[in-house]
Formats: C-alpha cells, structure tokens, sequence
C-alpha cells in the first residue's frame, strides 16, 4: 500500500484557529473541513439548533471555534439555516470598546454622579446592538425569520430610529451618540410615536432626544410580539476574549463579556417561549468564564443550565479509541478521499500507514496523547510543524517527531502563558519560567521551596512573582492551563479531568516543555537532597 501514501505536504491536517481553515468559504474548504470534523462525544447538535443550549465553553484549544463552525454549516445544509458570524476579539476594537465606556459612563453617570467604572453596566448596549445586527442582517438578506407583519414594521422601526453616524461623511458606528443617558432619534417624536403605537418620556421633543434605556425597554417589548415565520437565523457569538493590557481594558472586557452572555440569554429565553427561529450560539473559553464570573451577575447559573463543557476524556477502553488519535485518523482519511484514494480500509490500516508501532518506546498513540494536553489544537500544532518542516516525508517516523520536539515545546510555552496572561504580567510569567528553567523533574513542594528562594535573589522575575503571589496559588494556576502534573502512583493532569493539583503529592513540568525549559529527569542526587529537605516521604 506504499504506493497510495500520501506525502505529508499532501496531508489536510487543519488549522490552529479553526477560523482560518474556512477563508474563502468556498465549497471545497466546507467539504474538507466538514468531513473530517469530529464531534466531541458529550454534544448533541440539536440542542443547540432547538434553542435547548446556546453556550459552549471548554479549555483554549478544546475545539470551540471549531464547533461552531461546523454547526454553522450543518444548519445551512440541513435545516436551510442563515447564518451569522459575530467575533468579538477581531471585529469589535478597541476603539469600540472604548466607546461602550463612553456610553456606559454617560448612562450612569446621569443618575448617580458616585458610580465608579467597576459598577459599569453593558446589558442595555448589548442588547440593543443584538437587535440592530439582527434586522439589519434580515433586511440585508431580505429572510423571512419573522412575519413580516405590523409587529415587525414597528420593532425595525424603533431598532433603527437611533443616529449611528454620520450620514453625510459616510461614518459607520456600531454604537449610537449617548449624552446623559439621552440619545437622538433619526424620526420626529411625533412620527415614532404614531408608528409604534407607544408612549415614549421625551427628553426634548423638538429634538427628539429620548432615553436610551427607554428605547431598548421598547425594542425588548416589540421584540416579544413577532411571530415566527419560515426560516431559521443562527447568530454565533465567538471569540470571547479578554485583552491583556492594562488592569483597566482587562476589567472592562470581563463586564462586557459577562453582559453579553446575560443579554444573549434574555433574547435566547424570549426566542425559545416564543418559538422563534432565531438562536443566539456563543463559545466561551473556561479561564476567560472563570474570570468573569467574579465580576457580579452569577452567569455561571446561566452557562450550568445552558451551557455544555467541551471534553475530549476517555475513561478506560483501547486507547486507541481515544477521541483525539479518531481526530487525526479522520482528517488523514479525509486527505486521502479528496486526493482520490479509496481504500475502504479500517481506521487502525490508515493509522499504520502514516504513524510507526512506536516512538520513545511507547505506542505512537499514546506518545502523541501525551504530548498534546489531548486537545485537538496541539494535535494539529504538532502534526503541522512535522508536515511543514519534512514536507516530502510519507510518514510521520521516529526521527520527524525527534525532529520538531524543541520547536512544538517552544510554541506549547507560549500557547500556555497566554492564558496566565489573564493573572500575571509578563514580568510574573518570565519569573514563571525561571522558577522551572533547567531544574530536574519530578520535585516536591518543599524542595521547590528551597529552589525559589535562591531564584528570587538572582532573578526579579521570580522575587516579583512570590512578592505578589503565594507559591501554592502559583502552582495552582499553572496546574489548571496544563504546565504542572501530579506524579507516583498515578500522573494526574486537569486535562485528565482531575481538577487540583496535590502540593503534597511530587509535581511534575509536563514533558512537552522539557526541550524549551532545559528540563531532565530527575537524578538520583536531586533525590536524595529531596529527602533531606522534606521531614515527610512522598510516595
């Protein structure tokens, strides 16, 4: 069967950014990406294409964008669906971010002059931008997602009867002009008034300024009063990220993360009573919820109720039947259909065709599982580095892997400390990675105690990090996004499904950094220090 290998240049393995494998949209990227997509064991489609959930979280690099998607076009091709695409990290700038500050403040600010930034409230913004994308997208594609009746002449009406802009320049904003609380309106007051049969409190009625919050009020009550019509709108919200710049941008992007997850539920809940065809779909990452969730309004109620964790676990069986070595065979079986291979082989044949029996000493399977954290992003990160790095290779061997070992830990590093970004500066995270660099693992606690007190007066990085954080909040940390494991009887990691580490149990650096942090196995030298520091012996 040598003859039908394929090269690995010739091998469709994905994206980092599942994003990017769908640039152009064309059919065939749709095809290739849709048949070689896995879905995670624990998800069921129909949930979210019923209204049932419209929350996916899951760890940096479980596959959420992904996900999505790939029920975005599941939703097209079955159930006629349109779709829409709102990435709130790339399509939402900071200059716009800047500007729901602005209208936060302004809002506030006319009530109670006392109101810090921290009681900042994004919901009514939220919401009344939701509605805005929503009947602009159903005008634009002229769908029928509701009757087009009085109820929704009058709801496009008052979602469109705020100023964004300026016409005459051609300016686009994605927020109306909010002073103290008020907002222009495009129609004359009597004019609204008489086209949506309500009663509004006008600020001014020869300008006809009114309050926003008035406004969004009425666009909730019109927005309940349309009737379901023919086809289905499927609204994904992605890339829900916070920036990592000052303490300032950081906190605001937790309250506006956690007011669009608040304002999707509400027009969600609305859609599911009311059994409209309109689904609002968002993919959270668990760190980015996590610290969001101390930021007031407990979501976390809402993502439990809502909301399904992504998890690519396997709990006992051949390990062959892993989700994530069936993710690479997929995608290999995939290539070679599009390249006009049609075996019809068993997915342990495509599997032997490309991977050895073994690599250090263990089954390629489990080499592989190993040094992926067992999320699909390093599958992909690790196989792509071999591809571009040995494009003309059939097979990925002992020596590819080898090969790329210090090039997929150095970008394993960094894959991690970007989700520490979120707690520690990078003066913190350089200390991180001197408090490991060149030590010996296994250690314990007590001997990494020891070890920081000689790093904290050589490097500043480390003396800054222990100033402003305890050691075991540290290790904590860096257990959760997958840098640290237990060790000894049985290894424990949080992407195993074990949720804390155990300081008193021996720790370990996951072995995909050894190469990038100079790390070797412990010695038998190290052990016996180890056991003149520590008064308790550590299994």
């Amino acid at each position: 069967m040598n003859e039908k290998r394929l090269r690995l240049e010739d091998l469709y393995l994905g994206n980092i950014d599942a994003k990017h494998e769908l640039l152009i949209n064309s059919e065939d990227e749709r095809a290739r990406f849709s048949d070689s997509f896995f879905m995670p064991e624990n998800i069921n489609s129909e949930d979210y294409f019923s209204g049932q959930k419209f929350f996916v979280t899951g760890l940096k690099g479980t596959g959420k964008t992904a996900l999505l998607r790939y029920f975005a076009i599941k939703a097209e091709r079955e159930q006629g669906a349109h779709t829409l695409f709102i990435l709130f990290k790339s399509e939402i700038k900071e200059q716009d971010r800047q500007e729901f500050d602005k209208v936060a403040n302004t809002m506030i600010a006319c009530i109670d002059q006392t109101v810090t930034t921290d009681q900042y409230d994004y919901e009514d913004i939220w919401k009344w931008f939701l509605h805005r994308r929503v009947v602009e997208e159903i005008e634009k594609r002229n769908i029928e997602v509701f009757k087009n009746d009085d109820n929704w002449k009058k709801y496009s009406i008052c979602v469109k009867s705020l100023k964004v802009g300026d016409e005459n320049s051609g300016i686009k904003r994605l927020f109306p002009k909010i002073r103290k609380g008020m907002v222009e309106l495009n129609v004359g007051t009597n004019s609204l008034s008489s086209k949506l049969g309500l009663e509004f409190d006008w600020e001014n009625a020869q300008q006809a300024t009114v309050k926003f919050s008035n406004i969004v009020k009425q666009a909730d009550t019109l927005f309940e009063r349309l009737l379901p019509g023919r086809e289905k709108f499927l609204v994904f919200l992605d890339e829900l990220e916070l920036t990592l710049g000052t303490t300032q941008q950081y906190l605001r992007d937790k309250k506006l993360i956690r007011d669009i997850v608040v304002a999707a539920h509400h027009l969600n809940i609305v859609s599911r009573k009311k059994g409209f065809n309109l689904h609002f779909i968002s993919a959270i990452r668990s760190e980015v919820l996590t610290a969001v969730e101390s930021s007031g309004k407990e979501i976390n109620k809402i993502i439990s109720d809502f909301g399904t964790n992504i998890v690519w676990h396997q709990s006992g069986g051949n390990i062959f039947s892993h989700p994530i070595l069936q993710i690479i065979t997929k995608r290999l079986a995939a290539s070679e259909r599009f390249h006009g291979i049609e075996c019809n082989q068993s997915t342990g044949e495509i599997w032997n065709r490309y991977f050895p029996q073994l690599i250090q000493s263990q089954p390629t399977g489990k080499y592989i599982l190993h040094l992926t954290w067992y999320r699909p992003r390093d599958v992909v990160r690790l196989l792509n580095l071999a591809k571009s790095q040995h494009p003309k290779k059939n097979q990925f061997t002992h020596q590819v892997f080898d090969s790329i070992r210090k090039s997929y830990s150095s970008e394993s590093w960094t894959e991690l400390t970007e989700e520490l970004r979120t707690i520690y500066s990078e003066e913190e995270i350089e200390g991180i990675k001197r408090m490991f660099y060149g030590i010996n693992s296994p250690f314990t606690y007590k001997w990494l105690q020891e070890h920081v007190k000689k790093s904290k007066e050589m490097y500043a990085g480390v003396d800054k990090l222990l100033t402003n954080h305890k050691l075991g909040e540290v290790l904590s940390n860096l257990y959760r996004v997958g840098l640290l494991g237990n060790t000894g009887e049985k290894i424990r990691f949080a992407h195993r499904g074990d949720d804390e580490i155990l300081l008193e149990k021996k720790i370990m650096v996951h072995t995909a950094l050894w190469p990038f942090l100079s790390i070797s196995r412990h010695s038998k030298k190290n052990q016996n220090y180890n056991r003149r520091i520590n008064t308790v012996n550590i299994p």
